[in-house]
């Protein structure tokens, strides 16, 4: 499998590297923010020297790692901005549930392009997503 974002049809995530929604549940719940889809998914590619800044959502996210080299997660609370905290490194069969509203960042953990599929429920919208506006170093 290539992990090039033009073969992966890719696009810019804000946070840094590269994303493509995969699966939207067609059935929704109500939120605080309005009606959302009940799950999301999307394909996360971030490639050597990239790196997924310091951002939360407002609901749970899971990572699940798909191919390349390891990826490093880090979280960081809940506080206004990030503390950086505990670390995981997702590799062959690695998952990390982000709870909602935790500061989560993400880098490749080696010199190779690293793909991990989000799964986050209630669904993602870009209007429950925030970056920080200080982004400590992973």
């Amino acid at each position: 499998m290539s992990l090039d974002p033009n073969a992966l049809d890719l696009a810019p995530h804000p946070e840094g590297g590269w994303f493509r929604e995969t699966w939207r549940h067609d059935a929704s719940t109500e939120t605080p923010r309005g009606p959302r889809s009940l799950v999301t998914c999307v394909s996360f590619l971030l490639q050597p020297g990239e790196r997924s800044a310091w951002h939360r959502v407002t609901s749970d996210e899971l990572w699940l790692w798909q191919g390349g080299g390891p990826m490093l997660l880090t979280v960081g609370g809940f506080d206004e901005g990030p503390v950086p905290g505990f670390s995981c490194e997702l590799r062959e069969g690695g998952q990390y549930l982000v709870r909602a509203n935790e500061w989560q960042s993400a880098v490749p953990a080696s010199d190779t392009p690293s793909l991990v599929a989000c799964v986050v429920a209630p669904g993602f919208d870009f209007e429950d997503f925030s970056l920080a506006e200080d982004s400590p170093e992973n």
